[in-house]
């Protein structure tokens, strides 16, 4: 090895070390930030993450989340998609996936979520739940009481409310 090409590596493995500490760094300050509901900020630090680290789900996840708190779902929605792109079986993802398109009206979008996430995930209660509530909403009742029956055996008392809910809508 050349003394140019030891250089060249010393110095792209003084990069990547740094780039990576930065990183971490950022979506440290990023997570604590959103502790503290402070979404405005928390986004412009986990942002810098996933242009650093395109493949950090976590920071994408986070992105998604603050988004999410601020009422933000329309934005919400890429971030949890590319969670899901790098981790397909991230069953938070896709549920937080769903919920985003929950608010934003697109019941058979978010059907298609909550599915998802029950398929990654059986025992996902809530995932039931709002699958339920969506079923109620898209006046499919016998689906909504079907995972009503499931969630009795997760959660009775997620399950009771479902109940309320679809006979609310009868």
């Amino acid at each position: 090895m050349t003394r140019k090409t030891a250089i060249s590596l010393i110095s792209i493995s003084i990069f990547v070390l740094t780039s990576q500490a930065l990183a971490d760094e950022n979506l440290e300050s990023a997570k604590k930030l959103f502790g503290a509901q402070e979404y405005n900020d928390a986004i412009r630090f986990v942002k810098k993450v996933v242009e650093e680290q395109p493949s950090n789900a976590e920071a994408w996840l986070l992105l998604g989340d603050c988004y999410s708190r601020l009422g933000k779902d329309k934005k919400a929605i890429r971030p949890y998609q590319e969670v899901i792109r790098i981790k397909p079986e991230h069953a938070d993802a896709v549920f937080r996936l769903g919920v985003s398109f929950t608010r934003l009206g697109q019941h058979s979008n978010a059907i298609e979520a909550y599915k998802q996430a029950v398929r990654i995930q059986p025992e996902h209660a809530q995932a039931h739940f709002y699958l339920g509530v969506s079923y109620d909403r898209m006046g499919r009742v016998g689906d909504a009481f079907e995972h009503y029956k499931i969630l009795k055996t997760l959660d009775e008392s997620l399950a009771d409310e479902l109940y309320r809910i679809i006979l609310g809508s009868s």
